[in-house]
């Protein structure tokens, strides 16, 4: 009789604790990821409004590149630790990461980008940013593939 008392307040005490929730994913553990595949020229020097501000900064760099146009622009919702890939022209794609969340501040994320010609960049970035990255990768018509990726994982946002 106390064995089965014992066995079945067991049984109890697993049931309720298989209801418990688990620290699984998140509403919180999903980051947005915005990716924005930028082709630069040095054939005209239209410059798309939307990505001026990343073409006043690369014409300081190389100052041949004038033109620049947005080729793709996704954004999608990854969960914390998973990866996905967004194509950005040419049936090139860029994969990011979403490591971690900074401990500190869980605003800022870590990501791991991989961009066509370019090995792995890490880095640690802050809700709203865009980060460019030059690759080596050009289209048929040698413009120059730049990738720029923002990650938003502010509530307020």
């Amino acid at each position: 009789m106390f064995v089965r008392f014992v066995l079945s307040r067991y049984f109890l005490l697993a049931l309720a604790v298989s209801f418990l929730p688990t620290g699984g994913a998140r509403a919180e553990d999903d980051v947005h990821i915005s990716v924005i595949g930028i082709l630069a020229t040095d054939k005209n020097d239209c410059v798309d409004d939307r990505v001026a501000c990343v073409a006043r900064e690369m014409k300081k760099i190389d100052p041949k590149l004038t033109g620049f146009s947005v080729a793709r622009m996704t954004c999608k919702d990854v969960k914390i630790g998973a990866k996905d890939c967004f194509e950005v022209t040419d049936s090139q794609k860029v994969c990011v990461t979403a490591e971690k969340r900074c401990e500190k501040d869980k605003s800022r994320v870590c990501l791991k980008v991989e961009a066509p010609m370019l090995g792995a960049v890490t880095y640690m970035t802050c809700c709203g940013k865009f980060f460019p990255l030059v690759t080596r990768y050009k289209t048929k018509d040698g413009e120059v593939l730049i990738v720029a990726v923002r990650v938003k994982s502010c509530k307020d946002e």
